[in-house]
Parts: structure tokens; sequence; C-alpha cells
């Protein structure tokens, strides 16, 4: 993303305070990607300390509850 700011542009109101961003699709599909990244990253650290249950375990208690 080293050129994302020369391809960047902005827009401004009449007071002269840039109000919004145009940037090419491919920079903006990256900032998405690097935010739903950052989100991922975020929810395993939130659940890392929790104890896990094995797949058999789980299934049994599934089939056990229909």
């Amino acid at each position: 993303m080293p050129n994302m700011v020369k391809e960047t542009q902005g827009l401004y109101n009449a007071n002269g305070k840039r109000t919004h961003v145009i940037l090419p699709i491919k920079n903006y599909e990256e900032l998405l990607a690097r935010i739903e990244d950052a989100d991922d990253i975020k929810a395993i650290k939130a659940v890392l300390h929790e104890k896990t249950i094995p797949w058999c375990q789980v299934k049994k208690q599934l089939h056990k509850n229909r």
C-alpha cells in the first residue's frame, strides 16, 4: 500500500474541511481485508484462554439435545 497516499484524492466542503476520500478500488479492498483480519485476530485473542471441548463430546451433546 505504499502508493495509496499518492493515488488518494480528497473532497472538501464549503469551509475547506476534508470530508471524503476517493481511492482506487484495489486500495479500498485491501483496507477492508486488513480491517477484517484485525477483527479476526481480536476475536481469536478473546477466546484463547477458553477451554476446548473435544469434537466427539460436542457431537454427543448435539445428538442428545435433539
